[in-house]
C-alpha cells in the first residue's frame, strides 16, 4: 500500500511539474529559476545601439565598441510602435529615431535627429526594434506579452537582452520611451526585468529603468486583438502570469501598478488621438482601469495639439512634443506656475505629481509657446 501511495505522490508531483514547465502555447518552458540568460545576435529584431554619426548602429554584441555603448554613461531606450509601412525606416530594420514625417508635414517642424543629440548630451541610446513584425496590429497584443515565433514573447527577448548588455557591473540609470504600441512593449519589457531581477536572474538594480514615458500609448481594447477568444486566458510569458481575459487597458493598469509598487519608477503619460486611448476611459471616475492608471502616474491631454491638428492627426505629433521636451529640456508650467509634466521634470517631480491630470493648452508644435492646466476632477471631468 505504501508503495502505491509513493507511486501515485509521485505522479501527481510529476504532473505538478509539467503544468508549471507548460507555456501559453501548451509547448514546454522553462521555469523562471530555470532559464538561462540568452538573446540571439542574428535576429533582425532586438536591441540596437546608436553611434556617434547619423544613421550609424550595431545590433548588441559583446565587447561593443564604446561609441555605441559605454558602461560610464546613463541609457535611452526608446520603443517604437505599429508601423503599417516602412515609410519611415531607412533600411526597414527600425524606425528612424527622427522628427517623423508626419509631424514635419502637418506643423512644418523641422527633422532632428533625436539619436544625435542624445548621444550628444551624453547618453547610450538603443531602439528596441521590432519593425519587420509591427504590422499587424491585431498580433501586437500577442507578440509583446504572450509569444513570439514559438518562444518567449518580445518583451522577455528584449528584456534579457537589455540586462545582459548592461550587466552587473551597469551604474548608470535608464531612461525608457514608448510610442503607441511601443508603450505597451516598453512596459512590458520593464515588468520583465522586474520579475528576473526578483527571480535572481540578476541582481544590479540600476539595470531596471528609473523613467517610464509613454507618448500616446497604445492602450486600446480587444477588438484590435486577433483571436482574443483563443488566447484570452493564456499566461504572460516568461513569468507564466494568468492573463485572467484583461483587456490591453485593464494589463497595462495593473502592469504600471506592479512596478511603480515594487521599484517606485517615475512614469509620465501623455495621451493624444482618441483611438489609440483615451476614448475607451471615462474621465469621471467610473472608470477603475483610469484610476489605477492615474494612481501610478501623472496624464496630459494633448488637447491644444487636437485643436490645431485634429484628433486623427497627433499621433505621431504627441510623440515629437515628448521626445522635444526631452531632448530640448523643456520645463513646462501649470496655471499656477507649478511645475508640470515632460520630460524635462525630473524624476522626483514626476513622482510628486502621481494622480494630476493635465490638459496641453498650446494649439500649435512650439514648446517655448506651451503650458499645461491642472484639471480639478472634483469640479470638472478630464
Amino acid at each position: 500500500m505504501k508503495k502505491i501511495v509513493l507511486i501515485i505522490t509521485a505522479i501527481v508531483l510529476t504532473c505538478c511539474m509539467i503544468s508549471v514547465l507548460v507555456a501559453c502555447n501548451g509547448t514546454a518552458e522553462p521555469a523562471m529559476d530555470q532559464v538561462e540568460m540568452s538573446y540571439d545576435t542574428t535576429t533582425d529584431y532586438g536591441i540596437y545601439w546608436f553611434g556617434d554619426d547619423n544613421y550609424d548602429y550595431v545590433r548588441s554584441g559583446n565587447n561593443m565598441d564604446t561609441k555605441y555603448f559605454d558602461p560610464s554613461k546613463p541609457t535611452f531606450v526608446f520603443a517604437h510602435g505599429w508601423e503599417p509601412d516602412s515609410a519611415n525606416s531607412t533600411d526597414g530594420l527600425f524606425e528612424d529615431f527622427v522628427t517623423h514625417k508626419e509631424t514635419v508635414s502637418y506643423t512644418g517642424a523641422s527633422k532632428r535627429d533625436y539619436a544625435k543629440i542624445l548621444k550628444e548630451q551624453g547618453y547610450n541610446v538603443a531602439c528596441l526594434s521590432w519593425f519587420s513584425y509591427a504590422k499587424t496590429l491585431g498580433k501586437n497584443f500577442k507578440y509583446i506579452w504572450l509569444e513570439f515565433d514559438g518562444g518567449y514573447s518580445l518583451s522577455t527577448r528584449f528584456a534579457m537582452e537589455l540586462a545582459l548588455v548592461l550587466g552587473e557591473d551597469y551604474k548608470g540609470d535608464v531612461k525608457m520611451v514608448g510610442h503607441s504600441y511601443g508603450s505597451q512593449l516598453a512596459l512590458a519589457t520593464t515588468y520583465q526585468l522586474v520579475k528576473m531581477q526578483k527571480n535572481k536572474n540578476f541582481s544590479n538594480n540600476h539595470i531596471i529603468p528609473t523613467r517610464m514615458t509613454f507618448a500616446d500609448p497604445y492602450f486600446g481594447a480587444i477588438q484590435f486583438i486577433t483571436g482574443w477568444q483563443s488566447i484570452r486566458n493564456k499566461n504572460i510569458s516568461f513569468t507564466n502570469e494568468p492573463l485572467d481575459s484583461r483587456a490591453p487597458s485593464a494589463l497595462f493598469a495593473d502592469i504600471t501598478n506592479y512596478i511603480v509598487t515594487n521599484k517606485d519608477i517615475a512614469v509620465d503619460t501623455y495621451f493624444g488621438m482618441s483611438i489609440a486611448s483615451t476614448s475607451y476611459y471615462k474621465y469621471d471616475g467610473s472608470d477603475s482601469n483610469f484610476e489605477k492608471l492615474l494612481k501610478n502616474t501623472t496624464i496630459v491631454k494633448s488637447e491644444g495639439l487636437k485643436n490645431r491638428y485634429t484628433d486623427l492627426n497627433i499621433h505621431n505629433i504627441v510623440r515629437d512634443w515628448v521626445l522635444s521636451s526631452i531632448v530640448d529640456n523643456v520645463l513646462l508650467y501649470d496655471q499656477n506656475n507649478d511645475v508640470a509634466p515632460s520630460g524635462a521634470a525630473s524624476d522626483a517631480q514626476i513622482k510628486a505629481m502621481r494622480g494630476n491630470c493635465y490638459y496641453q493648452t498650446y494649439e500649435g508644435f512650439n514648446l517655448s509657446k506651451d503650458s499645461l492646466q491642472l484639471i480639478n476632477r472634483k469640479a470638472q471631468t478630464f
